[in-house]
């Protein structure tokens, strides 16, 4: 096939363990934030974090699979973001990992997230404003005086940095700290073991700190097998306010991002970077973000600014309430939803502070807050969160109002919002459980189907079957065995065997097949409109078969890996068949 025109800037993405919270919102974050007047294509390259301390078979597979950022030099890259932990320090450990693409990239932009490397530009978290409002309203607020911390790993920047800063808080308040009431962890919801150490030195802790959502997954474990109740008897915050802190029971509360996220502020240095400006590394605002675990509220709606009901104010109220929202870039082709929540909020407290409200104006603001919930406002928060805080200006506005009729309209209104928001977030429970569903019984047909059937074709044939909406299988002339200590050398063609668009198979006749692999993210093929794709090696223990590309989504970052592997034993297994 012809060499591609290239026409889009390719922005590639390197991260460890796209499956991880962190990295999904990480990923999502910067997907999001790309302009849609900017002719940019988003290609992410998962590894997987490896710190050699697995059993050998595991740490040969994270080797295999780091090697995918090989793919990096052979392809035609304009901007490299790079979450790989703290780089320098894990080079130690794997040496000349990543030295063949810090080499490559010494002329292409670069930016990293979450780093300490020297020299080069950075995005981290100012860890530091976050932990210490936490900190300062448990000791202050609550009183509370024995504060733990759950850590993580010594090879992680965020993790050092977090934990000197929580020793320091700690004695800026005059609260007391041993070495006792610190346990380091893997960072990740396996760390069962490790709050069971903390919670045996610390049996009178009042409250816990834990270095990210996931390792706080494991401590709420151990406390509810110990008959602990999460924001009573143990208070607990984590850290990245990832979507999943929502989800916990009881809702966990996080330090996060506050204005700007990690991802889009990464974007942003690197866009003008490539433009040829000089920028400086920079760190992202945190705030806590208080939910049941440990109930905090940043803001207090007072009779004065409800009954003054000015616009700064209204929006103040949204920007509490849906606080993900304007860490998202908006759509042009959706709805603004912060001027929408203006438009029905400013006529409820307008009608409080005059007394009164016609019916006719009562129904338009029913549509108005159902289009609201339609558009998918929900996805900006948690249900938990918004019902309180609802509740909360309810209750001011019932304070202000001296008019029985126009209250019990107001009133109905917010019972209707917390009425949608609970209902969305149900309908939203079931469609993702379904979703898991429909995804394994697609699984089990795709093996099915592709096993089944005579010659690799049949597994390009059943590709459909796995339910991706927009997917390519590339596969190499011959495989290429990625065991050893080298980088691999991509071979310098590829062929595109099968593409899904829009939900549909589309089968590649042998003449259209063929392309440079430098030129696999630009095939017109995936031009279809996409916040970027994700690429997972097609393996079967050491030896790769080929590349799977997807769009990306919460879906695949969690699943990719796996199904990239069965498409790998798949090709394996028709490979050594008679």
């Amino acid at each position: 096939m012809k060499n591609i025109k290239k026409n889009e800037k390719i922005i590639c993405m390197m991260l460890e363990d796209v499956s991880s919270d962190f990295s999904r919102e990480l990923v999502k974050s910067l997907a999001n934030a790309i302009p849609s007047n900017r002719k940019i294509r988003l290609i992410v390259l998962p590894g997987k974090h490896d710190d050699g301390k697995d059993e050998e078979n595991l740490h040969r597979h994270k080797t295999v699979v780091n090697k995918i950022f090989s793919l990096s030099e052979r392809c035609d890259i304009d901007g490299f973001v790079i979450h790989l932990g703290s780089v320098n320090e894990r080079d130690k450990n794997t040496p000349g990992l990543y030295e063949s693409f810090m080499s490559k990239i010494k002329k292409v932009p670069v930016v990293l997230v979450a780093s300490d490397l020297k020299n080069v530009i950075t995005v981290n978290y100012d860890n530091e404003s976050g932990i210490r409002e936490a900190i300062e309203y448990i000791a202050n607020a609550q009183g509370l005086t024995k504060i733990c911390m759950l850590g993580g790993r010594d090879d992680n920047k965020d993790a050092r940095a977090r934990k000197q800063i929580f020793i320091k808080c700690l004695k800026d308040y005059r609260l007391q700290y041993s070495e006792d009431q610190f346990e380091p962890s893997d960072m990740t919801e396996n760390s069962v073991e490790a709050a069971e150490r903390l919670l045996d030195r610390n049996p009178d802790v009042q409250a816990i700190f834990c270095v990210n959502d996931s390792s706080a997954k494991g401590l709420y474990k151990v406390l509810k097998a110990r008959d602990k109740k999460i924001g009573s008897d143990v208070m607990v915050f984590g850290f990245d306010n990832t979507r999943m802190s929502s989800n916990l029971d009881p809702p966990l509360s996080s330090v996060g991002a506050d204005k700007i996220s990690l991802g889009r502020r990464a974007l942003e240095l690197l866009l003008e970077m490539m433009e040829g400006n000089e920028v400086r590394s920079d760190t992202v605002p945190t705030r806590l973000f208080g939910r049941a675990s440990m109930p905090y509220e940043m803001y207090d709606y007072n009779t004065i600014e409800l009954t003054k009901a000015e616009t700064s104010f209204i929006y103040r109220m949204f920007n509490d309430c849906f606080y993900r929202y304007r860490l998202e870039s908006i759509d042009t082709e959706n709805v603004d939803l912060k001027r929408l929540f203006f438009e029905f909020m400013s006529p409820m407290l307008i009608s409080c502070k005059h007394r009164y409200m016609s019916l006719e104006t009562y129904d338009e603001l029913c549509r108005m807050i159902d289009k609201f919930f339609d558009k998918g406002a929900m996805q900006y928060t948690d249900s938990n969160k918004l019902i309180a805080s609802i509740g909360r200006v309810q209750i001011g506005i019932n304070n202000a109002s001296h008019s029985q009729s126009a209250s019990t309209l107001i009133n109905r209104l917010f019972s209707r919002m917390k009425d949608r928001a609970i209902v969305t977030q149900a309908k939203a429970l079931i469609s993702r459980e379904r979703e898991h569903t429909y995804s394994r019984i697609k699984l089990q047909e795709f093996i099915v189907s592709a096993v089944g059937g005579n010659g690799c074709d049949s597994i390009f044939r059943s590709f459909d079957k796995l339910g991706l909406p927009n997917a390519a299988v590339y596969i190499f002339d011959k495989p290429l065995d990625l065991d050893g200590e080298n980088n691999p050398t991509f071979p310098e063609y590829i062929y595109l065997k099968c593409i899904m668009r829009s939900g549909d198979l589309y089968m590649l006749s042998e003449d259209r097949q063929k392309c440079r692999t430098a030129d696999i993210f630009l095939r017109n093929e995936l031009s279809v409109k996409s916040n970027g794709y994700i690429t997972f090696p097609i393996l079967c223990g050491s030896r790769a078969y080929g590349l799977l590309m997807c769009e990306i989504s919460d879906e695949i970052c969690e699943n990719g890996e796996f199904i990239a592997l069965e498409l790998g034993m798949s090709l394996a297994l028709k490979e050594n068949s008679p």
